[in-house]
Parts: structure tokens; sequence; C-alpha cells
């Protein structure tokens, strides 16, 4: 008999009886009936891979583990196994007259157990599960396919507990019910040309993070995209180390309320940073421990189409004055950037990989001092950031993370030192401490 972990799951499939899930109607304006079917489809699609993905990970393995156990020991069994809930097989949608849909949805068994097998021999490091165990899925769930039935109404929210990326599949969402772009009221307290300074400035932040990603991608079990433009002078003139950045798009824009901060998510496929190293390799790499096949193989380790990341943007101080002379509080250095220098140094420094080890010391270095930089900041007249690091274990974790993505210069060697400056703007770590600080209040 299949067993399922009810703590998480909330309902047993058992004999693959079918669950329906429906969803309260929300009213946004005067949608259209077309746009309602398109938001009810979307919910009851959401509601397929919700069911499934319950499904998939209270699947048995052991007396005592299931699925969900062995997806937990590695990322990338995770993603997976996400993807594989993405291969369903969806029904014809059919619409009552209350306005619910319905959707019926499938997944092999025989598909399952092969993709599990698979995982099992490429990244599974525990031994509590045999691929005996994985096989024998089979005659414990006595059928062939996992079916149910998703339900929906029309309403732009989707439900909880979706699996990774699943968004990505379903129906768009009707024009009508996409976000609107809007400026609270805190941005209007400064000139219009102010908050294109912070969105360009936010927009440059993300792009760091987005170079800083590319650059620690895997090629090579001991080899990293950084490892490979280090190695080649050509490589760096070339602009290679700044370049894998052209491409990239902006996915989405932020404006907070309460402050002056606006947040920027950028993306690259991945394709195209591959594209742009297998170039890179041809023209100018002259060693051996990276070829072609290793740069395609990037697409398989990552298990992602895209390269994201958010950065943040602050006005100008000045700008930041004049909001504050209009009632807004913030310290002075949340409208600057904050910033430290490392040096680090290696025996062979001379050489390309010594250079990189002599990097690394700096950019170590650097976020250490840069820590005790932000630590010291004054909040109000009587507190630094320091005090509410030590208070709230949830604040100092927030505010490790900020100082963690810190952006890394380009290394600058002299003799046989080299060095790092690392920054990050002002505002990202009053965000943290100004947001969290509330909230703890309210609490208490």
């Amino acid at each position: 008999m299949m067993q399922f972990d009810r703590t998480r799951c909330g309902s047993a499939l058992l004999g693959m009886s079918l669950i329906l899930g429906f969803a309260a109607s929300t009213s946004v304006g005067q949608p259209t009936e077309a746009q309602n079917k398109l938001l009810a489809r979307r919910a009851a699609e959401a509601d397929c891979y919700r069911k499934l993905a319950e499904t998939v990970y209270g699947v048995t393995l052991t007396s005592e583990t299931y699925v969900r156990d062995f997806v937990t020991e590695s990322d990338e069994i995770r993603t997976a196994v996400d993807t594989f809930i993405k291969g369903v097989r969806l029904g014809q949608p059919r619409y009552y007259d209350d306005g619910i849909c319905e959707i019926d949805a499938e997944i092999s068994v025989e598909k399952l157990v092969t993709t599990l097998k698979a995982l099992h021999a490429t990244h599974y490091k525990g031994n509590s599960v045999t691929t005996v165990d994985i096989e024998n899925v089979k005659k414990t769930i006595k059928t062939e396919v996992f079916r149910v039935t998703g339900a929906g109404a029309p309403r732009p929210e989707l439900p909880p507990e979706l699996p990774e990326g699943i968004e990505e599949v379903l129906t768009p969402l009707p024009a009508e019910y996409l976000p609107r772009p809007s400026v609270p009221a805190i941005w209007k307290t400064i000139p219009p040309q102010a908050r294109l300074m912070a969105v360009r400035a936010a927009r440059l932040d993300a792009m760091r993070k987005l170079m800083e990603q590319i650059q620690g991608l895997r090629l090579t079990s001991d080899t990293l995209v950084r490892d490979f433009v280090t190695e080649s002078d050509e490589i760096r003139a070339s602009g290679g180390a700044r370049n894998f950045g052209i491409g990239a798009s902006e996915v989405s824009k932020y404006y907070h309320d309460d402050e002056l901060i606006v947040e920027i998510t950028m993306e690259i496929p991945v394709e195209k940073v591959i594209t742009r190293i297998k170039e890179l390799h041809a023209e100018h790499y002259r060693g051996n421990r990276v070829t072609t096949t290793d740069i395609s193989n990037v697409k398989k380790t990552i298990q992602r189409t895209m390269v994201r990341a958010t950065g943040g943007g602050v006005p100008p101080s000045r700008f930041v004055s004049q909001a504050r002379a209009a009632g807004v509080e913030m310290p002075e250095w949340s409208g600057e950037r904050i910033k430290a220098t490392g040096q680090g140094t290696d025996p062979q420094i001379q050489t390309a990989q010594g250079k990189l080890r002599a990097a690394r010391a700096a950019e170590l270095d650097a976020m250490r001092k840069l820590a005790e930089r932000i630590y010291g900041l004054s909040v109000r007249s009587e507190t630094l950031v320091r005090d509410f690091v030590t208070e709230h274990d949830e604040i100092a974790g927030l505010v490790q993370g900020v100082i963690s993505e810190a952006v890394a210069e380009e290394p600058v060697f002299a003799e046989d030192i080299a060095s790092v400056t690392v920054s990050l703007p002002g505002g990202e770590v009053w965000s943290v401490v100004h947001q969290h600080a509330k909230i703890v209040k309210r609490r208490g």
C-alpha cells in the first residue's frame, strides 16, 4: 500500500482517487469571459502540479523513507524532480456554469522510477535508499500512472507550495492582471532625475551580481569561469570577464514604499553565456584544463535556463538629504556605497593560479573589513548596526546575507600584493536593519 507524509500533503491519494481543490473567485475590475476562463484554467493547472508534487514527494521508497527525504539530499535532485513534475500530461479543460475549470493530469510511474534511478546514480550520496528500493516502487503502488484532477476559479493568485519553476509553464495571466509599475509617495519627495539615478545604480548593482554568478559557474570539477578568465591575459584584455552580461534583460523593478530604495532584477539566458565562453575559448584559450565539452556541460550541471540577480540602488546623498528634510528619517550612509579594500598574496603570485589565489585572499580580507565598517554604522545617535545584530539573531543573519552579496571590483596587482575593493549600497543594509527592526518592535 502506498504511504504519504500527511503532515505535508494534507491528504493521501489512496487508490488514485481524485482530489478536487476549489478556489474562491475574486473580482478585479470587469474581466471578460475569455479572461475569466484563462484565470480559471491557470489556477486548475497549478492545482494539478501541486497535487502531483504532493503525490510524488509522498511516495514511499523504504519503510521509513519517502521521495521527499531522498530529494532533500541534494539541490540537484530537487531541481530534477521538480523538472520531472513539470513534464506532466495535462488534459483538456472543462468549464462549468459557475466559472470553475477542471483539468485532469497524469504522470507515468515507470517514468518516475526511471528518473529516480538516474538521479540516484548521478547525485545521491546517502546509503538509506538503493536502486532496488526505487525499483520496488512499481510493486507497492499497484498502478501505472498517477492521476489527479485540478480545479480552479477565476483568480490571479496561485495556490501555495507549488514546485519550483511551475509558474513558467502555466497559462499566462491576462494583460490586465499583470502588475502595473507605480511610484510610492516617498519617491515624490525627490526629483524625477534622482529616481532615475537610483534605478541606474540598482541596474548596475544587479549586473555586478549577475557577473559574480556567471564567473562562479563551474566548468570542470576544479575550474570556474573565473579561473578560465584569469588564465589568459588575452581573455581579460578582450573584455571577456566584463562582457558575459551582454544581452541581460530587466525582469522586474520594485520601489520600497517606506524608504528610498529601488530593487531591479536582471537575467541572462545560460545559452548566451555558454556561447560567449565558447567564442573566447576558440579565440584565446591556450590551456588544456577546459574543453568545449566542459563548457557545454554547464547547461547540465546548473539545471536552469537563466542566470538571475537582484541589485539595489538609492538616490545620490544630496537627494536623500532633501527627502530627510521632508520628514523621512534615513542615516547619511544609506545614500552612499560602503567600501572596503583588502590585500592578499601568494608564494606563486607570478603565475595565473597564484594571482587568482592572491585575489581571493584579498577579497576575503576586504569582506572582513567591510563587515567591520557595516557593524560600526550609526543607525541613530546612540545605536549602531552592531547593537541590532547583537540583540536579534534574525537581523544578524540578514545583515550577514547582505554582506555576503557585496560586489568585488577587479583585483589590482602591485609587486607581490593583490588588492581588491568590495562594496555594496548602504541602502541595502538600511533596508534590512530598518524593516526588520520594525517587525521585531511590533512583535515585542
